[in-house]
């Protein structure tokens, strides 16, 4: 019976194509990667990576045998979680999440599932930055709009509508009227209308929680997700105003890597994103 490490080890140096990298992956030395890769292709008679200075490779014979092992041995590692972890959820969920995410909903949804689940605990990386999900050894991602590379698997959870604010109330903004206001569009909703450019407003960008900035100190129309200016709105420093435009509304995505061993405490907490979802709506 091949050994359970060496499988283990192989699936990481061909999903990183480093052995330096699934070294690091593993916390291990390189040569045991090494050692460990060339006792499977001992055992199984057949090469399964090309190596050379510069890159590591499947063979024929490799990508076959990845296809055919790492299915099973996700499910028998889901399996022994499923056993270790069968009475109380504990261990850190590692979470990756856009700055622009609403920081009151996700301190909402950290808070909801710590009371459920206290041995439970978070690591939470806001970056807009790429992240390797992987290669960082994050368990799961909330991505909006573009959930990320083909490879990772995303799981569509919920829609965040999308509105016009302005630090001052008006009437019923229109196809015919929008064109008289500055309007800050910073992901492109209302890409069709131009927008009047003012001396004074020489800022440009595409975050929306600057977006929210400027809009609580110029005169302006901002197009932003209303999760986000729920706050400012019930303190009515903005005002979500009415209208008669069709606005795109933000995807939000649960990202988690391809083909990755989830915890149950892991999966635990994506339902529970879930279910926060369904309950909000």
């Amino acid at each position: 019976m091949t050994n359970i490490t060496q499988l283990q080890t192989f699936i990481d140096v061909a999903r990183l194509n480093s052995f330096a990298e699934a070294a690091a992956h593993l916390n291990i030395p390189r040569s045991t990667v090494t050692a460990r890769v060339q006792a499977l292709e001992e055992r199984l008679g057949v090469q399964l990576l090309h190596r050379t200075t510069r890159r590591v490779s499947l063979t024929l014979e490799g990508e076959r045998f990845l296809q055919q092992c790492e299915p099973a041995l996700e499910a028998l590692l889901q399996a022994e979680s499923d056993l270790l972890e069968k009475d109380e959820l504990s261990g850190n969920i590692r979470l990756s999440v856009p700055t622009d995410y609403p920081v009151e909903t996700l301190e909402t949804l950290l808070s909801s599932f710590s009371e459920l689940h206290p041995k439970v605990s978070f690591y939470v990386d806001m970056s807009d930055n790429p992240v390797d999900l992987v290669a960082d050894h994050f368990d799961l991602a909330i991505r909006a709009r573009h959930p990320g590379e083909k490879t990772l698997i995303t799981q569509r959870y919920t829609y965040d509508p999308v509105g016009l604010f302005s630090r001052k109330p008006h009437e019923l903004i229109t196809e015919d009227n929008i064109s008289s206001f500055t309007l800050r569009d910073p992901g492109g909703f209302l890409a069709e209308f131009s927008t009047r450019k003012s001396a004074s407003h020489t800022i440009e960008t595409k975050n929306f929680r600057l977006t929210k900035q400027l809009a609580l100190s110029m005169d302006c129309i901002a197009v932003l997700p209303i999760s986000l200016c729920e706050q400012e709105v019930g303190q009515s420093r903005l005002h979500l105003l009415k209208t008669t435009l069709q606005i795109p509304q933000v995807p939000l995505y649960i990202v988690t890597p391809a083909r990755k061993h989830r915890p149950k405490r892991t999966r635990a907490f994506i339902q529970h994103i879930v279910n926060s979802a369904k309950a909000r709506r």
